[in-house]
């Protein structure tokens, strides 16, 4: 009634059938998803919920069940990446590292997890139709790296390969 989409925290450690009901509900997302049975995944992926995967939570629990990404990719999910920033399971800021643990434990690419950052991230907030890529019309929110390759953004986890930051098309760091 207020307009404010549905975002559901779905199967972060045992599957509840809640990554069902964020699409018989038309969710915006589904978070977490680590538990996510197969069935579950085939109805995401024939739906426009975005399923968003949190590497940090495991990561940070030492546990070492991640999120099924490259099935869900596989299966036509929209998959976001996100840190779940959080000081109880998951203290981490850097999504250069949370995009590294996508490809080395949920065997994403780095390509895909460049995709999941951006315009997917933006879709699962509501707000894909203004930012998340670079295109005629949108928010010119963007960064500049310091990179020889885009894959480094994955590769070198640990450095800060920012060099420039572009916020609503104005340099706000450099």
């Amino acid at each position: 009634e207020l307009g404010m989409g549905l975002k559901i925290h779905s199967d972060e450690f045992k599957a509840l059938g809640g990554t069902s009901l964020a699409v018989e509900l038309g969710a915006t997302s589904a978070d977490h998803l680590a538990c996510t049975p197969d069935e579950e995944i085939e109805l995401l992926g024939s739906s426009d919920t975005v399923g968003v995967l949190l590497p940090g939570t495991p990561f940070g629990l030492a546990e070492d069940h991640y999120s099924p990404a490259r099935k869900m990719i596989d299966r036509g999910v929209a998959v976001a990446l996100a840190t779940d920033l959080n000081p109880g399971t998951c203290y981490c800021e850097s999504m250069p590292f949370i995009m590294a643990l996508a490809c080395r434990q949920m065997g994403m690419t780095p390509a895909e997890t460049i995709v999941a950052s951006t315009i997917n991230a933006a879709y699962a907030v509501g707000l894909g139709h203004e930012v998340g890529s670079l295109e005629v019309g949108k928010k010119a929110d963007l960064l500049i790296l310091d990179s020889p390759d885009y894959r480094h953004l994955a590769y070198r986890f640990g450095s800060n390969l920012v060099q420039t930051v572009v916020k609503a098309g104005q340099i706000v760091s450099q």
